[in-house]
C-alpha cells in the first residue's frame, strides 16, 4: 500500500463507517493506545463473558480523566474520589493483590486499595475497540491538602519540604507508618501525605512493593529529625 493511500485512510475527514470497515478488514492497523489521547473503558466482572462495552456499569474514562501514565500498566484514571490503575493483562494480578493484602494485614496505610479482574476496552481508532482481559487497582484519590511523595530520583528535597511544614500529629503518623514500612521492607515508598492534619492518620501508601527498606529508612530519619528538632 502506498504512502498516499495510508494518509487518505487515516485522514480526519475519513468517514467513520468506512474507517471501521477498513480496520475490521485489516487494511489499517490500530495505532498504539495513548491515555492522553484515547478513551478507555473498564468493565469489572468475569473475564470470560461476552464483551460489551455498552453494558450497564461500564466506566468510561476520557483523556481528561487521565491522572498519570504508568510503566507497568495502561495508566491511572480518576473518577470522582477514586483512582483506577488499569492493567491490560492479568499477569501481575496475584502479586499486586498479595502486596496490598500484606499491607492491609499488617496495618500499613494502603489508600483503601483493592484489585478486581475485568474487561478493558481501548479505543485507538474510534469507534473500533480492542478487548483486553485485565484488572484494576482501585484506591482512594487524594486532593489537596494531601501532597504526593515518592522515593524516586532526587526525592529528598521534596519530601523534606512536606515534612518541614507538617503539624506535630502529622509527623507522629508519618513516623509510625514509616517504622512499619521499614519493618515490612517497603521499597520505593510513594503515596500521599497530609501535612496540615491534626490527626495522626497522615500518610497513605500506593503502588506498594517489598524488598528493600533503604528509602523508607531514609524517610523515617528525616521525619524523626524533624520531630526531635
Amino acid at each position: 500500500m502506498g504512502v498516499d493511500l495510508i494518509g487518505q485512510i487515516m485522514s480526519a475527514e475519513q468517514p467513520t463507517e468506512q474507517l471501521t470497515e477498513q480496520l475490521a478488514a485489516g487494511i489499517v492497523q490500530p495505532r498504539a493506545f495513548n491515555p492522553l489521547r484515547d478513551d478507555i473503558r473498564w468493565d469489572q466482572g468475569p473475564l470470560t463473558r461476552v464483551p460489551n462495552p455498552n453494558r450497564a456499569g461500564v466506566i468510561v474514562f476520557t483523556p481528561q480523566d487521565s491522572a498519570q501514565t504508568s510503566r507497568e500498566g495502561l495508566g491511572v484514571w480518576r473518577k470522582n474520589n477514586q483512582a483506577y490503575k488499569l492493567f491490560g493483562t492479568t499477569n501481575q494480578f496475584t502479586r499486586i493483590t498479595n502486596d496490598i493484602d500484606k499491607a492491609k494485614d499488617n496495618g500499613l496505610p494502603y489508600a483503601n486499595a483493592s484489585t478486581s479482574e475485568g474487561l478493558i476496552y481501548t479505543y485507538e481508532n474510534p469507534p473500533n475497540f480492542r478487548t483486553l482481559q485485565g484488572f484494576a487497582v482501585i484506591a482512594t484519590w487524594y486532593d489537596a491538602p494531601w501532597r504526593f511523595f515518592s522515593g524516586q530520583g532526587n526525592w529528598q528535597s521534596v519530601f523534606s519540604v512536606i515534612v518541614g511544614a507538617a503539624t506535630h500529629n502529622s509527623l507522629l503518623g508519618m513516623q509510625r507508618a514509616l517504622r512499619l514500612a521499614v519493618q515490612l521492607k517497603v521499597s520505593d515508598p510513594q503515596g500521599f501525605i497530609d501535612p496540615t492534619t491534626q490527626s495522626t492518620n497522615s500518610i497513605q501508601f500506593i503502588d506498594i512493593h517489598y524488598g528493600s527498606d533503604v528509602v523508607a529508612q531514609a524517610m523515617l530519619e528525616i521525619v524523626s529529625k524533624q520531630l526531635s528538632g
